[in-house]
This record gives structure tokens, C-alpha cells and sequence, in this order.
């Protein structure tokens, strides 16, 4: 309820209107009684007009500074509205996907098998099978840019594909790796089994390998879910079944082991480790899934600031995530800059022709323009709102063939 207040002479100004006063009296009760600090001393009687400007002044630009902050975490807030919380540090890895395994063997070509096949094609005059198999380490040009190559080993790798009236992906149909050239035996969740029930060609950014659990074009997606403990885990016998292992002088001896999502091209955004010849290793993995609640999905892009698979179409890949879209940058810079695309990247999902031994040059020059070092070349590829991290460690020791076992392994 209202009241009406009793002035005294002294509060009568003549010279304002009504109104006027009642501002002026409500300001002056309100500084004298506010609890923020410094008004008070706006109206202070007991200070003269040179300290009320002082801290008239200080309360404006204290004004200023709150208005500006609120600016700032409202605009803060705008673009990231989300929030990372741990809902649970122990959930059942069964409801997860074991997690896709790459073997890649550090020689791209067995050359033993090599060997045989060339012997078995019509080569240029003055060739031999050796001059062959010596120049076979030029395709690390179509991955790497270690090496320089002559325009002759060019040439005698052009003239061995036309002769014979071969694509580059025939040639290399021929002089792989299959899966049971270098899993010697396998065991999953306890079972003892042949490595071709789990394990399949799979195309990786370094060359053909043999993967087990990943979904990719032309491979037949198992799906089999993750269990915890030592006896459910993947247990392989790894060699190399060639008797002339290494012709091509390989930097190291052994295999790489990738791990990384489901979806994801194998290459080395995944997590690699190797694994030497004659150790025994263990793999411990430590998953951590990211996902987003029903609130995040409704939001817009731009304020979530991470994309869902389907929101993002690729070229090349027909599953978006972080890693393929920075491979599929890669694919279309060599597009672009060579005008074609290396085998390993071939799904038939473009017109593109596949890179040839004369492409090489090119993509060896290019090659800091492909993978995008400069930042000319680089695309934009979002994060994804929901994925899987993998923390993998390993413990390597050497392989003691005749330590007395009961494992039939």
C-alpha cells in the first residue's frame, strides 16, 4: 500500500516540479542505503562535489566493465552452450564394438609371390626380373616423400603396366599381402580359429593390410561387441611367410597395429604402435565414448559447434568422421594438384583416374600441398559430437620359443 510522506521546508525545492523532487529523493535514500559499494559515497553530505565526481566517475566505469562482462560470457556462452560432464567411469564395455583392428606389415609386397609373378610377365627389352623387383620401393612415392625417383624407374614401372596391358590396381592385385601370408593363427574371446573368419583386406593409407572389425566399402562389417578380461580379448601369431622378407631394406622389422573407430580409414591418425619380429606384446585399450544428450542434438550447428555423421557429406568416404575428412582433403588436393587419386583410396565413388607411376613426381613435389601442411590446402572438417577415444598401451618382451606352456595357443 502507498503512503504519503510528510516534507520538510528544507526538502521543498520550488524551482523542480513535484515529480523532479520525488526522483531526486528516491536516488539519494537508494545511494544512501544501496549495497553497492561506492554510491553511497555519490550523495555523501559530509564530502564535497570534487569527491562526488570522483566516485560518480568510478561507479560509471564500474557500470561499464559489469555491462561488458555480461557481454562477454553471454557471447562465450553463445558459442559453445554445452557442457562435458562423466556420467559414468565403469560402464560395460559389451555394449560397445571391439574395437577394429589394423595389422599393416612393414614391407608393402611379398616378394617372394613378387617374384613369381613377374617372372610370369612380359618385360621390356634388356629387363630383367630383378630390375623389377629393385624398383618396386617406389611406390612409398604414392604415401611418402622420402624418397626422389628417376624418371627411368618411372619408366620401366610405365612400360611393364603397358606391355602387359595392366592397371596399377591389378599389378598390385598380384604382389600384396593376403591375410594368411601374415596371420599365422588367431584366437578370439577363447577360440581358437582360422584368421580368415575375423580378419579381411582392407585398404589403409599405407597400402593393404588386414583388419579385423571395421566397417568399410567392399568389407563385410562383423560387429562384434567388446568384452573385458584377458580371455575375451584378440590373440595373434604374427609372421611373414616369405623366404626373401625385406628385399626392399624396410626402415624396422615387424608389423604396425592400428586401432581407431569403427568408421574411421585406417592411417596414422589412427593409434599406431608397432610390433617387432620375435617379441611377445600386450595390448591394453581404455575406451572413452563421447555422446550428447537430447538438449545438444536440438541446438543448431553453429552454437553446438560439432557436427552428427550425417550432417556432413564426404567425397571419398561414405561415413563422416574427423579422420576421414582429413583424408578425403587429402584425396581432393591430389586431385586437384595431379589429377588423380592413389589405389588406396579407390571405392569407386568419383570418376577420378588412379595415380600411375608417372603421377609420382607430382605427388612427391606436392606432397606438403596434400597433406596440408599449408594452410592453403586445408579443409574444413568439424569435430564430431559423439565419438570414441582409444588409449592404448603396450608392453613388449622378448618371444621365448621354448618356455614350458599350457596354453594349446
Amino acid at each position: 500500500m502507498g503512503h504519503e510522506e510528510e516534507l520538510t521546508p528544507d526538502q521543498i525545492d520550488p524551482k523542480i516540479s513535484a515529480l523532479h523532487g520525488a526522483l531526486r529523493r528516491t536516488w539519494c535514500d537508494f545511494c544512501a542505503t544501496s549495497s553497492i559499494h561506492g554510491l553511497k559515497y555519490t550523495r555523501d553530505k559530509d564530502t564535497n562535489r570534487v569527491v562526488h565526481f570522483v566516485w560518480i566517475l568510478i561507479s560509471i566505469v564500474m557500470f561499464i566493465c559489469a555491462i561488458v562482462m555480461t557481454q562477454t560470457f553471454y557471447a562465450d556462452y553463445r558459442s559453445s552452450p554445452t557442457r562435458m560432464n562423466v556420467e559414468n567411469d565403469h560402464a560395460p564395455v559389451s555394449r560397445l564394438y571391439f574395437p577394429p583392428i589394423t595389422i599393416c606389415p612393414e614391407v608393402l609386397f611379398n616378394m617372394d609371390k613378387s617374384k613369381a609373378y613377374i617372372e610370369s610377365l612380359k618385360l621390356p627389352k634388356n629387363v630383367q626380373t630383378s630390375d623389377v623387383l629393385q624398383t618396386l620401393h617406389i611406390f612409398s612415392g604414392f604415401m611418402l616423400d622420402d624418397e626422389r625417383f628417376s624418371s627411368a624407374e618411372v619408366e620401366l614401372m610405365e612400360s611393364v603396366l603397358q606391355i602387359n596391358n595392366l592397371t596399377l590396381i591389378q599389378f598390385v592385385d598380384q604382389l600384396r599381402w593376403d591375410c594368411h601370408e601374415i596371420l599365422h593363427r588367431c584366437r578370439y574371446h577363447g577360440d581358437i580359429m582360422n584368421c580368415t573368419r575375423l580378419f579381411q583386406l582392407s585398404k589403409t593409407f599405407f597400402g593393404h593390410c588386414c583388419s579385423f572389425n571395421l566397417r568399410q566399402d567392399g568389407l563385410n562389417f562383423t560387429a562384434q561387441a567388446a568384452a573385458g578380461g584377458l580371455d575375451n580379448g584378440l590373440s595373434l601369431i604374427l609372421r611373414y611367410k616369405d623366404e626373401n622378407y625385406d628385399a626392399l631394406k624396410s626402415y624396422s622389422h615387424g608389423f604396425k597395429l592400428l586401432i581407431q573407430e569403427t568408421d574411421a580409414f585406417p592411417s596414422a591418425h589412427a593409434d599406431c604402435k608397432f610390433l617387432g619380429l620375435n617379441t611377445e606384446s600386450f595390448a591394453t585399450l581404455r575406451v572413452v565414448e563421447t555422446f550428447c544428450s537430447d538438449a545438444v542434438k536440438a541446438l543448431p550447428i553453429a552454437q553446438r559447434n560439432c557436427i552428427f555423421r550425417h550432417e556432413f557429406q564426404l567425397r571419398y568416404f561414405s561415413n563422416y568422421v574427423y579422420p576421414n575428412c582429413e583424408l578425403n582433403c587429402r584425396a581432393n588436393n591430389m586431385d586437384k594438384l595431379c589429377g588423380c587419386h592413389t589405389y588406396f583410396f579407390e571405392f569407386n565413388r568419383t570418376k577420378e583416374r588412379v595415380c600411375t607411376f608417372r603421377d609420382i613426381p607430382c605427388l612427391v613435389d606436392n606432397f606438403p600441398e596434400i597433406i596440408t601442411r599449408r594452410k592453403k590446402t586445408q579443409c574444413p572438417c568439424p569435430l564430431t559430437c559423439e565419438h570414441f577415444d582409444y588409449d592404448v598401451q603396450i608392453s613388449n618382451f622378448d618371444l621365448k620359443l621354448n618356455m614350458p606352456v599350457m596354453d594349446p595357443f
